[in-house]
This record gives structure tokens, sequence and C-alpha cells, in this order.
């Protein structure tokens, strides 16, 4: 009788490269939540930084003046007020986009936009002149 030898195969796992791993992202608690929330609305006067619309706490939304999607950080001197289409129509356009289409709300921002960092309101601030001097 002839013997069959069993070969045994080899799995080979293959690492995925670290930007491809899905990172265990720390969840915050609803009251952070919250309080990030109450906090942004009461620095942005209770507005849309963006139409200027008086917001309540239950139809307004966080927006991130420099998007997440292009490397901004989820800091409170990136986010601000803003109602839901206007934060939908802002997408993750780049502020200086953003702006220099719609030169409205470049300018609702300047003014309402309290505690955004120096360097957004400086590039709003110059998207809106290019926008209105075109």
């Amino acid at each position: 009788m002839l013997k069959t030898a069993r070969t045994r195969q080899r799995v080979h796992r293959t690492a995925l490269p670290r930007a491809l791993m899905r990172r265990a992202r720390p969840q915050a608690h609803a009251a952070h939540k919250r309080a990030l929330k109450r906090a942004t609305l009461r620095d942005c006067a209770h507005r849309c930084v963006y139409c200027g619309v008086c917001l309540h706490s239950e139809i307004a939304t966080l927006d991130h003046v420099f998007p997440i999607a292009k490397g901004g950080m989820h800091t409170p001197g990136n986010v601000v007020a803003a109602c839901g289409p206007c934060n939908r129509r802002k997408g993750d356009m780049l502020p200086h986009e953003f702006f220099h289409r719609y030169p409205g709300a470049g300018l609702n921002f300047l003014a309402y936009a309290r505690v955004v960092h120096r360097s957004l309101k400086r590039g709003a601030r110059r998207a809106v002149s290019l926008a209105m001097a075109a």
C-alpha cells in the first residue's frame, strides 16, 4: 500500500498597512458632546455662522471649519455652529473654497464665529474680499 504524505499548507497572513488598519476610537460621552455643543452655540451667539439664522440646540449641527476629511482637528477652535442645510452645503470644502463660492456666508462667518482660529478668519477675510472683487 502506498502511504500518502500529508502536506501541510501554511496559511500566510499578511498584515495590513497601518493606514488601512481601523483604530478603535475613544467614544466621547454624551454629556461631553452636549457640553461641546452648548459651548459652541454660546460662542457663535446661537446663530448659524454661515447664514445667520437663529439656532436652537435641537436643530444646530457642529461644523468643522477645516474639515476632518482634509486633516482638520476636532478642537473648539475648529468647530462652529451651523444649521443643517448650510452644513450640508459646505460639506468637506475648505474654508477659502466655500467662502469664495458663497461670499455672504463668509461675511456672516466673520461676524458670528468669535472663537475660531485667527488663521481661519484671516483666510475667510481674504476669500470674501477676492469674491467681492470678482
